[in-house]
């Protein structure tokens, strides 16, 4: 009997390896549609996240050096390898060692961030600290900008620090120049001159040299129209055009739209090097990925702090409406010298002049600092700016000095032109 068993066919073990092959396959297929919904769900989110799907993939994958303040701050700091004696200095540096200069600071200088954050109506996360906005600009760069591969696209005549960058990170250039009749944007031109590669877009409102504001409106459209771009609007010059003027608080509802900011200018702090960005979260968190450890030095941060509380920023404004009367005052009397064709509008704390003729902006300028001690920049080598100095406005006896200048070395000058 047992070997009569043992003849006989084995259908039901074929029977149940077939059952159990059908099962694999099914358990596969549901994983195939599993995978496939999961990739189409990361595909759905890519394209919900303007900022993540533009920043460059080594940069997504970076893991970030985390440095001994990320973790504790107070405390007996027996972690960083400081000089737990110190500093090196003399009995009346009293200011370094008000910040225990001895330590590494905050590395996110939190307290200017705070203030930022305040000052521009948005939240301290959406706040990145930087050593002058030339740091900011430079991380964009690195955060969207492919080498070889990107490229930017600038609105001259505009900073030249654009640029630099650009080469620095080897990315192309592209221009589309401000209408030349009134320095305003030309979105279309933009919109032509675009490539599928670009990755930020230079609009600076107040311009320099142009010192006009750019309209809201008109950024919008560029953010509209371009996509693919991030549009770097940088504002150092805000806080001496008229109130409101910035868009930072935009951020919170377009991700791709970053605010640069400085502390050089209306601020007066330009020895302290602290500029900002205002952008979106993840990007700001890009940014601080990829920037050093401790790049805004202590003595640095409370000096900003300070600027950013309630009596700093009463000064500031103080000093920018003293600034703002002196400015109307320097263009009347500009205005009524025979060397002066033209001064344009400006929303900032200097003026593009254009000198009449053309060709004596150059050696008149020279003179000016040569012979005068008088330093104004020459501006005729820029797109639009043909004969023009861009001239700070200065204290009364700064204007007067310029003014007295200008009316003795412009005669003598202009009779010895070719």
């Amino acid at each position: 009997e047992e070997e009569e068993e043992r003849r006989k066919p084995s259908l039901p073990l074929g029977g149940a390896m077939l059952r159990s092959g059908e099962a694999v396959l099914a358990i596969g297929a549901v994983a195939v549609c599993v995978a496939l919904w999961v990739r189409r769900r990361r595909e759905e989110e890519e394209e919900d996240d303007e900022i993540g799907r533009l920043v460059r993939g080594n940069i997504r994958r970076l893991a970030p050096y985390r440095c001994a303040r990320d973790d504790y701050s107070s405390g007996v700091l027996l972690d960083a390898n400081e000089n737990s004696f110190g500093p090196a200095l003399s009995g009346d540096a009293r200011e370094a060692r008000s910040v225990e200069i001895h330590r590494y600071p905050d590395p996110l200088a939190s307290r200017v961030r705070e203030g930022i954050a305040s000052l521009r109506g948005v939240h301290p996360g959406n706040v990145f600290v930087g050593v002058g906005s030339d740091e900011a600009i430079d991380l964009l760069f690195r955060v969207f900008c492919e080498p070889k591969a990107s490229s930017v696209l600038i609105l001259p005549p505009t900073y030249g620090m654009y640029k630099v960058c650009a080469a620095a990170n080897d990315v192309t250039v592209l221009q589309a120049p401000l209408d030349p009749a009134n320095f305003d944007v030309d979105v279309e031109r933009c919109a032509r001159t675009a490539r599928a590669s670009t990755r930020l877009v230079f609009v600076t409102s107040p311009g320099n040299p142009t010192s006009r504001l750019v309209s809201p409106e008109k950024v919008l459209q560029l953010h509209e129209r371009l996509p693919r771009a991030v549009i770097v609007v940088d504002e150092a010059y805000v806080d001496c055009a008229p109130e409101a003027a910035s868009m930072a608080p935009l951020v919170a509802e377009y991700p791709r739209l970053v605010v640069l900011h400085t502390l050089s200018k209306a601020f007066g702090l330009a020895g302290a090097r602290v500029g900002t960005a205002v952008a979106d979260a993840r990007l700001v968190a890009f940014m601080n990925n990829l920037k050093a450890p401790y790049n805004v030095n202590s003595l640095t941060a409370k000096v900003a702090a300070d600027a950013l509380s309630d009596l700093g920023l009463a000064r500031m404004r103080h000093n920018v409406q003293s600034l703002l009367e002196e400015r109307a005052t320097l263009v009347k009397e500009l205005a009524a010298l025979d060397c002066v064709d033209r001064i344009h509008p400006s929303d900032a704390n200097f003026l593009l002049v254009k000198i009449r003729p053309p060709a004596l902006a150059k050696p008149l300028y020279l003179a000016l600092a040569d012979e005068a001690s008088v330093v104004v920049r020459y501006r005729g080598d820029q797109l639009h700016c043909d004969g023009c100095l861009r001239i700070t406005v200065g204290t009364p006896a700064d204007n007067a000095a310029l003014l007295a200048a200008l009316d003795r070395l412009a005669p003598g000058l202009l009779d010895r032109l070719p």
